[in-house]
């Protein structure tokens, strides 16, 4: 196979022919529109520039990769393709009638594939005469740097075309993931959390803007924070994906839009494009974005009025404490401040009604634990999912009748640790460990769906937007027991359904075992 066509001279069209051409295939590049064709081509030249400017190729790579790429205004002139990759606009009736058209025009043995993001592969392919030659094949954007295709299974898809897409992705440097036809394929579905749950914290006031962006970054992992990522992609196509989802989902309350992100569209605040969106942008610069760690390169001193600490629960983090310069000890009786590495720490025990208590708040809130103390004042949340060592930054969550001095030695003590702090409002889950729970939970749906593998899941994840781990890897470091807890803590204090955890976490929590096992 050498010779390849392309549907669609827009922006992901013209990526999947470059980089066919990089591989040395042949490209036929077919629009409707000649001036679509002419600026595909200048796009493809001046990346190809940018690389050689680079020293990723030299300037005859990059003429020969041109000069592979034929433009055409006549669908007629596939009939001399051997694979063809349609990138038309994502119009169901007009993608349908491309692919009946293409199904006459091309060889009976022609891989026929949809690059749709949002649609049905298996109606895309309903018109065709021969429709287990027709698969998807969802590439990302930017194509020629995103290493994820999505091989997409349409109900009549055959096994020799979708291992025939799978083996062309690895020829074109890409990495296939085998995905189910269901709505929003992997990452269009399991991504959903990341952006709607922070839309939810930001609604319910549990943080600001930056601060949940900060903490996605910091405590997470993750390279951009969520509204930094919906800034970047556009607000109004974030908003239509998720309404596309919810939709095809028939109002699954998981996948429910939040009104601020109507409410921002309808303002044109969609993100870089214009300007202004969650942030304001100069020159292509975030303004008041989330900064970067303070205390993880230079911690403050030891906090003074504070020697003696017990840390239960978390060795690490009793690591940390004693690596700061405090004296570690066994009975809360003799210490200046007390660590718990969560809310069954508590029982049976009373300390000291002046000792400040941290315990990690990501299953129960700090107000609910603080009734179980003699004097609640002394005690204060924090954020332990993902574990204070694997962090750079650490929630902290007073509750509704936490004093404030208390809040700000929490504060000063995990700043000598060498963690910065937010000081978000009080619930379960805070905000990294609800963004990730949920984030969980939609992969484990998904699972349980046979939309793919556990390993595909991940890699897609991994790949497609760029997370630090897969949402099934970082279920088994967390503990699938502990992100069940979360989403339990979440749907006890909201009552919503959209926090209801997947039957095949529980089961798995049930049988002891991992999410990958």
């Amino acid at each position: 196979m050498r010779r390849i066509g392309v549907v669609g001279a827009g922006t992901m069209g013209t990526g999947i022919a470059q980089v066919a051409a990089q591989a040395k295939f042949d490209v036929l590049l077919y629009d409707v529109d000649p001036a679509a064709l002419t600026r595909a081509l200048r796009r493809v030249e001046a990346d190809l520039e940018r690389h050689v400017a680079r020293g990723r190729l030299t300037r005859e790579e990059a003429a020969e990769a041109v000069a592979r790429i034929t433009t055409t205004t006549a669908l007629g002139d596939f009939a001399r393709a051997e694979f063809v990759i349609e990138a038309a606009p994502e119009e169901l009736e007009l993608k349908r009638g491309l692919f009946e058209r293409l199904d006459r025009l091309c060889r009976t043995e022609v891989v026929l594939a949809t690059n749709t993001s949002s649609l049905s592969v298996t109606q895309i392919g309903a018109l065709a005469g021969r429709p287990e030659r027709v698969v998807g094949m969802h590439f990302f954007n930017p194509v020629p740097a995103m290493r994820l295709v999505e091989v997409v299974a349409g109900d009549a898809s055959g096994e020799a075309a979708l291992q025939a897409a799978e083996e062309l992705a690895r020829a074109l440097g890409k990495e296939p993931v085998r995905v189910k036809d269901t709505p929003g394929f992997i990452v269009n579905r399991v991504a959903r959390p990341y952006s709607g749950e922070a839309l939810r914290l930001l609604g319910e006031q549990v943080a600001t803007v930056a601060q949940i962006d900060r903490i996605a970054r910091l405590a997470c992992g993750f390279r951009m924070g969520p509204f930094e990522l919906m800034d970047l992609v556009g607000l109004d196509i974030n908003f239509a994906v998720h309404r596309s989802v919810f939709e095809q989902y028939f109002g699954e309350p998981r996948f429910r839009p939040h009104p601020l992100q109507e409410r921002m569209v309808k303002a044109g605040r969609l993100g870089r494009k214009t300007g202004v969106g969650w942030y304001c942008y100069e020159d292509g610069t975030t303004v008041g974005g989330p900064e970067p760690a303070r205390y993880a390169a230079a911690p403050t001193p030891r906090v003074p009025e504070v020697n003696r600490v017990a840390v239960l629960g978390d060795p690490d983090l009793a690591d940390l404490t004693a690596s700061a310069g405090y004296r570690l000890v066994d009975c809360c009786a003799d210490a200046d401040l007390i660590v718990l590495a969560g809310p069954e720490l508590l029982e049976g025990r009373q300390p000291d009604p002046r000792v400040v208590v941290l315990v990690e708040a990501s299953t129960r809130s700090t107000t609910e634990m603080a009734g179980r103390m003699v004097n609640p004042a002394r005690l204060v949340g924090y954020g332990g999912i993902p574990r204070v060592s694997r962090r750079q930054l650490v929630e902290v969550a007073p509750g509704l009748r936490t004093d404030p001095s208390a809040t700000d030695l929490a504060v000063r003590f995990f700043h000598s640790l060498g963690r910065d702090t937010e000081v978000v409002a009080d619930g379960p889950g805070l905000v990294a460990a609800r963004l990730l729970a949920c984030l969980v939970n939609e992969a484990a749906f998904a699972l349980q769906e046979g939309v793919a593998t556990a390993a595909g899941i991940d890699a897609a994840m991994r790949l497609g937007v760029n997370y630090p781990k897969g949402p099934l890897e970082w279920a088994d470091e967390i503990g699938p027991d502990r992100v069940l807890a979360v989403l339990e803590g979440l749907q006890q204090q909201t009552g919503e359904e959209r926090y209801r955890a997947a039957p095949y976490l529980r089961k798995r929590v049930q049988a002891g075992l991992g999410m990958r096992a």
